[in-house]
């Protein structure tokens, strides 16, 4: 019978393979055991990534639609802030405006112009609101104000009424400003654009559209109404009580009307913050069900790897209680 034999050198080139192949597993294992992922995927998945490659193309077509809504949710939920407020303190200065008429009292009347004109300036600034640099009422034009500061307007709006002795004509100069196309909310009141902001892409063949601007029939009626309060604050139809208190009639009537439109413009960008949310929660729950695909498909079993290492760790200690003890073989003991 004959044995195939290693000559020493064979041998030692034959450990150190064997000691190099056990390190780069035993690395392989470590790699995974910390990372909870398979470190060769090739060999994992037999060499077909096409349902990796396809998941991985997935989440990032997910990342951006969820920037997207990010982004329409920050703005929609901020115009919606927006027009809350402005509600509420229109709202608070009818009933004032309705409790000075019914009173009959000029100074009280006066100090309810003083609010409103404090309110008008408030809603020019509310509308005016800027999230994250960008203009939530100027339309595509979100680099910059929607619309010119209050005093200015309020001076423009002095010099038509003036010289108007009726409450009725006071009104009528008022709502040819903001309503007129060649008025002054037209020429220099609206500083942004008529375009709308561009739509925000939800999914995949689903967009939704920043829905006010502060240009609106509806935003252009209210603060025609706030400024027919302000202008007596003033100085409007100064001296004539009578005339001041049919103004302030007419201011109310109109906030009256004002408010109720402007619920519907916030029941349209209610609706739009539905369909938002309901983007989202989509979104979240596909990114779930495909990170738990991916995990099943590039995961590392923890307790087989740590088996694997372990099984390893005794290959290694075995090759090196062999090596050391044919390391201390010599002649001498080989024939006793």
């Amino acid at each position: 019978m004959s044995f195939a034999t290693y000559g020493d050198l064979a041998s030692t080139f034959h450990t150190r393979h064997q000691t190099a192949k056990l390190k780069q597993d035993m690395e392989l294992l470590g790699m995974e055991l910390s990372s909870g992922r398979k470190a060769n995927l090739a060999t994992h998945v037999s060499g077909d990534f096409g349902p990796i490659a396809g998941i991985e193309h997935s989440l990032k077509l997910l990342a951006a639609q969820t920037q997207g809504i990010s982004e329409a949710q920050t703005m929609v939920r901020g115009a919606q802030t927006v027009l809350g407020n402005i509600q509420d303190q229109t709202q608070t200065l009818t009933s004032g405006l309705i409790s000075a008429i019914s009173s009959q009292n000029t100074g009280l009347i006066q100090s309810t112009a003083v609010t409103a004109r404090e309110i008008f300036s408030s809603t020019v600034s509310n509308l005016n609101t800027s999230l994250g640099g960008r203009s939530l009422f100027s339309g595509a034009a979100t680099d910059g104000l929607a619309l010119a500061d209050a005093e200015t307007i309020l001076a423009d709006l002095m010099s038509l009424v003036s010289a108007e002795t009726t409450a009725a004509g006071v009104s009528s100069q008022i709502d040819d400003w903001f309503m007129s196309p060649s008025g002054g909310f037209e020429l220099f009141g609206y500083l942004g654009a008529d375009e709308e902001l561009g739509p925000f892409r939800l999914r995949e063949g689903e967009e939704v559209s920043h829905p006010v601007k502060a240009n609106d029939t509806e935003i252009r009626n209210l603060m025609s109404a706030l400024a027919k309060s302000a202008v007596l604050a003033e100085g409007a139809l100064s001296g004539d009580a009578a005339s001041q208190r049919d103004l302030a009639k007419i201011s109310s009537n109109e906030l009256l009307a004002a408010s109720d439109n402007l619920t519907f413009v916030r029941a349209r960008v209610g609706s739009i913050e539905a369909r938002i949310e309901t983007a989202s929660v989509r979104n979240t729950a596909e990114k779930s069900a495909l990170q738990l695909s991916y995990n099943q498909l590039t995961a590392a079993d923890p307790y087989e790897t740590a088996t694997a290492l372990q099984a390893l760790y005794g290959q290694m200690e075995s090759l090196y209680t062999v090596t050391a003890r044919l390391s201390n073989l010599n002649f001498t003991d080989y024939m006793r």
